[in-house]
């Protein structure tokens, strides 16, 4: 649950409003659920919401949203807690329960509610301070202490690694900015999710469609330096020359900020505003495509399914120019952990019933294949697995950067092969040139990397069978070139 009150102190009103976030229908009580936006851009977005619904306000009081609170509760503690003033109001631990800010901190400044950390009352009332230019108190919110961030708070946020501490980090480096730097309100944003070359594309492919954009910059691992140019991101690339982070759990998230703060230098952090990108709410809880993910995180209100990816054709169609047969097919079959790779076995019966056929079949980065036929080719960059691709009439790929890139930045017939992960967070719009295959079982998605949960293997049997994988390919070549084996 995520809350909020409007005050008016004109006419001494008070209007409760109460949302929750969205498993999908985006009704007007719903608000958009983004694993890539931390609390700073929710208390955002609930002031935004406030606004809409009742513009007369003066006053606005935000809940945590890291708490499940009700607008009763938030009018019970404000009001009858007779607090004034601009103030953040805490448990006994100083854990932030509530905000009371005034309307003129939004009309202003709003996007720098994206700085708060929502774990440390004391950081955001100093740097809240800052921002309006005069004294917000700690309040006390009457309840006893909450015990900290737990490591899943009760509101859906996951803290395992204490990736929520990573926004008072950025809440006290903003501050600091802010009381050396005297042009700081011209200071740009830069998102930090560096991470890997798929998160780094979706963030590209989101500042392209994100209605409101509160960011100029993005962080963007080195060895990932030419998607952004490749994909026509609106953000400028902020370089951290850092290896991305290891999917095997073994760095933190939080260790990984600060070292990516140090490592980007002075220069970097003295010239600009740092939001952490990296929160993880369940993105897979939700239908919502990770682009949208990151176009919420970026600022756009997304409040209607018609705003989304999936409601949007993509404008990116391109096919092959060479003769329809032979068919070549291109294939890139690693995920980037164990469960996400699709079978040998099963890739090496998919590539004889195709050379039956009389195709031609090429996988990326997988001479271990080429006993059964298949050519293996490199793609290391964008520009040479855009060569690649363009040398073939149909590309078949896992949940992984060629996959998004192929299909959502080239608009090449593509088919999607998805096995513990979803389709529906990171496909295409279906349509003439795409597809994508699964077995659709209850399994998925089982959160797992190396061994299947189910039943203790390093593969996944939620991927197609070969003959579907044939079937699926031959359907996108007839209906695209007109072959038929």
């Amino acid at each position: 649950m995520l809350s909020g009150l409007a005050l008016s102190s004109g006419a001494l009103s008070i209007k409760r409003f109460d949302f929750r976030f969205s498993q999908g229908a985006l009704r007007a009580d719903e608000i958009f659920d983004s694993a890539l936006s931390g609390p700073g851009r929710y208390l955002l977005e609930i002031a935004r919401r406030l606004i809409a619904q009742a513009p007369e306000a003066d006053w606005l009081v935000l809940g945590n949203p890291i708490l499940p609170l009700s607008s009763a509760q938030l009018e019970q503690m404000v009001v009858h807690g007779a607090t004034r003033g601009p103030a953040v109001i805490a448990d006994a631990n100083r854990l932030p329960v509530a905000y009371l800010l005034p309307r003129r901190l939004f009309d202003e400044l709003g996007r720098f509610l994206l700085l708060l950390c929502a774990t440390d009352a004391k950081a955001d009332a100093h740097l809240l301070s800052l921002l309006l230019g005069e004294e917000v108190g700690l309040g006390r919110s009457g309840l006893p202490d909450l015990g900290g961030i737990p490591g899943r708070a009760p509101n859906g946020w996951l803290n395992g690694d204490g990736r929520l501490l990573a926004p008072q980090l950025t809440c006290l480096k903003a501050a600091a900015l802010i009381a050396k730097r005297p042009d700081w309100q011209s200071l740009p944003f830069a998102a930090h999710y560096p991470m890997h070359a798929g998160d780094v594309l979706f963030m590209c492919l989101a500042s392209k469609l994100a209605a409101t954009n509160y960011f100029s910059k993005q962080i963007v691992c080195t060895a990932y330096r030419d998607i952004p140019a490749a994909a026509g991101s609106k953000l400028e690339t902020l370089p951290l020359r850092l290896p991305w982070i290891s999917r095997d759990g073994s760095v933190s998230e939080l260790a990984y900020f600060k070292h990516a703060l140090e490592r980007l230098g002075p220069e970097a952090n003295d010239n600009h505003f740092f939001v952490f990108a990296r929160i993880l709410r369940l993105y897979f809880h939700t239908p919502f495509h990770l682009v949208d993910h990151a176009r919420f995180a970026l600022g756009d209100p997304l409040e209607r399914f018609a705003q989304t990816v999936h409601a949007v054709p993509t404008t990116a169609e391109a096919r092959c120019s060479l003769p329809p047969a032979p068919l070549r097919v291109l294939f890139h079959l690693n995920g980037g952990w164990a469960l996400k790779n699709f079978p040998a076995d099963q890739m090496r019966v998919v590539t004889k019933i195709l050379l039956a056929l009389g195709c031609e079949v090429s996988v990326v980065d997988r001479p271990d294949l080429e006993d059964c036929g298949a050519r293996s080719v490199e793609a290391g960059d964008t520009a040479l697995l855009r060569r690649q691709v363009e040398a073939h009439h149909i590309f078949v790929g896992v949940d992984s950067f060629p996959h998004h890139f192929v299909r959502l930045v080239m608009g090449w017939p593509t088919l999607g092969l998805f096995g513990n992960t979803m389709p529906r967070n990171s496909d295409a719009l279906y349509g003439a040139g795409y597809r994508s295959a699964d077995r659709n079982l209850s399994c998925n998605r089982c959160g797992a990397y190396d061994v299947c949960p189910m039943f203790n293997r390093r593969d996944c049997i939620n991927y197609p069978e070969p003959q579907q994988v044939v079937a699926q390919v031959l359907d996108l070549a007839k209906g695209i070139y007109g072959f038929v084996p």
